[in-house]
């Protein structure tokens, strides 16, 4: 069995307990010493009011985040739960997960999905429908 430990980066009523690059990577650092086999983060880019009011979060970018936990961390591997493919290019996507894979040791898991938050798409001028 593998275990995977999500980083709490979407809680932005606690900033500086959790949303800063020393806390990913003390919560990294933490997870691997435990013997967490990865860390993973999620990602919203621009979720709407209704959805963050009835429990939805905010996210920092799973890219950014996910290369503050690797570079303090050598073992623990790096998963984003999950990269919606069509908020993204996918030239960009690849550049992106290749980087953070190459400069980690070959430590990405790309969790993948479809989304599913219309108004993210709206806001992101992306056709929902076409996804």
């Amino acid at each position: 069995m593998k275990i995977s430990l999500g980083l709490p980066t979407q809680r932005v009523d606690q900033l500086e307990e959790f949303v800063t690059g020393e806390a990913v990577a003390e919560m990294s650092r933490t997870a691997e010493s435990a013997g967490f086999d990865a860390v993973f983060v999620t990602e919203h880019p621009f979720p709407e009011k209704s959805w963050m009011d009835t429990g939805g979060h905010h996210a920092l970018d799973p890219f950014v985040a996910l290369s503050f936990a690797a570079a303090a961390t050598t073992r623990i591997r790096l998963q984003t739960h999950l990269c919606v493919l069509p908020y993204r290019n996918p030239f960009l996507t690849a550049k992106s997960v290749a980087s953070l894979d190459r400069l980690s040791g070959g430590r990405v898991i790309l969790g993948a999905g479809t989304g599913y938050l219309e108004a993210e798409f709206a806001a992101l001028g992306v056709d929902f429908a076409d996804r």
